[in-house]
């Protein structure tokens, strides 16, 4: 255990060493410290949001929400891009270095000799603080999965699925029926349950045999474009459309988000407008820089490139290059067939190597799709060559992980 004086960093080092296993499924050992720490119920009203795609900009969207009408919310997002403490969110702001460290301490001093994985102690410490803090709202991003998610030892008052794809297999099953079924391992009777496009029968099956009568996105809200390129619809039924801005977020996720806060805040174009033009490291985040756009997504899965193409091209932006990281065990050869064929021209590609536990060669991934010799030493050679083989005024693209987007470090400063 990290002495009294030590910070984050370290207590980082030794979140990370407490379990032999990066991901171990299932909820008995979490439960006991949870319970232990007495974190079962860390606000009066408390929201999951589960899915394939889109987690965490809804997640964000639906704290601004809550946050513009005077509650205070704690929130969830993982992985994070550049700081830990991303992944804790109080009050509308990253949880500070003391706060995260006092709660490590005091889940590390509870849990004896239970072994807890790195999201594990990561999802106890987020309750922790917002226990802590006496939030009105807890927003619990779920990770990889839902029904043995950590955080789906919590139950909800609200429960969000955003979406459903392909992706986790090994540890989901390898078809959407599977996946959709895990995903709403979240949803409990008596739920406000708000699903977004694209659901699987078995989410619909699940929701018949607990009587929940799901808000789905399609059928009760929906996020139509308006009458030119910068605006969109938010309509819900039995109310009077609301126009809103085209921003940085894509309008499918802002209306999931709406629709899981409704019942918590009054929706008008004004309060949803203000809350919409937040950013975000990796989720269409679109800088300029030397005379290019850059775009910068963690995209990672088919399903993911199709939404993030269809969204480039909602706002008139066709790349010219593409600059790609990915995970190993990711379906890469349907992830750049699916860009592929959605790209308008013929742009380039080049590959990096991902890092961390599933980390993957560029030269790997290259010769997966096809592309062997598209391969750069690291982000800053990949960036430089993107540069030199572009025009001012063309578009750039680095995607296919929060691997990707965690490398571009000029960002973050």
């Amino acid at each position: 255990m990290p002495e009294a004086s030590a910070g984050l960093d370290a207590w980082l080092d030794y979140i990370g060493q407490q379990h032999q296993h990066t991901i171990d499924m299932g909820l008995v050992r979490f439960n006991k410290v949870l319970t232990a720490l007495a974190l079962q119920r860390p606000a009066p009203t408390v929201i999951t949001i589960a899915g394939t795609n889109g987690k965490g900009s809804t997640a964000r969207v639906t704290e601004a929400l809550l946050c513009d009408a005077g509650l205070r919310v704690g929130t969830t997002l993982s992985p994070h891009v550049w700081r830990f403490n991303e992944r804790i969110r109080i009050a509308g702001e990253d949880a500070d270095d003391a706060t995260i460290c006092r709660a490590f301490a005091a889940i590390d001093a509870t849990r004896g000799d239970i072994p807890l994985t790195y999201f594990e102690f990561s999802a106890l410490a987020a309750l922790y603080c917002m226990v802590e803090a006496k939030v009105d709202v807890a927003i619990l991003e779920i990770g990889l999965g839902g029904r043995l998610d950590a955080f789906n030892a919590v139950d909800a008052d609200i429960a969000v699925i955003t979406s459903i794809g392909i992706d986790h297999q090994a540890f989901l099953g390898d078809t959407r029926e599977a996946i959709g079924a895990e995903k709403a391992g979240i949803l409990r009777s008596g739920q406000r349950v708000v699903l977004g496009l694209g659901m699987p029968s078995s989410v619909d099956a699940r929701c018949d045999a607990l009587g929940l009568h799901p808000r789905r996105w399609g059928r009760e809200f929906e996020s139509k474009v308006a009458v030119n390129d910068d605006q969109w619809l938010l309509e819900r039924i039995g109310h009077e459309p609301l126009q809103m801005p085209l921003t940085s977020l894509a309008p499918h996720n802002i209306a999931v988000a709406c629709e899981a806060a409704v019942e918590l805040v009054e929706l008008t174009a004004t309060r949803v407008g203000r809350c919409i033009g937040l950013r975000m490291p990796g989720r269409m985040d679109i800088h300029q820089s030397k005379g290019r756009l850059w775009i910068h997504d963690v995209c990672h899965n088919p399903d993911g490139a199709k939404f993030f193409m269809a969204e480039l091209a909602r706002r008139n932006i066709a790349p010219s290059f593409f600059i790609c990281s990915m995970l190993a065990g990711k379906d890469h050869v349907g992830f750049f067939e699916t860009v592929k064929q959605t790209a308008n021209g013929s742009p380039a590609w080049l590959f990096v190597g991902s890092q961390g536990d599933r980390h993957m060669s560029a030269a790997e991934l290259a010769a997966e799709v096809g592309l062997p010799g598209a391969v750069a030493n690291d982000m800053p050679h990949a960036t430089r060559i993107a540069e030199q083989q572009t025009k001012e005024g063309d578009a750039i693209v680095v995607f296919g992980s929060f691997s990707a987007v965690e490398q571009c470090t000029w960002l973050a400063s």
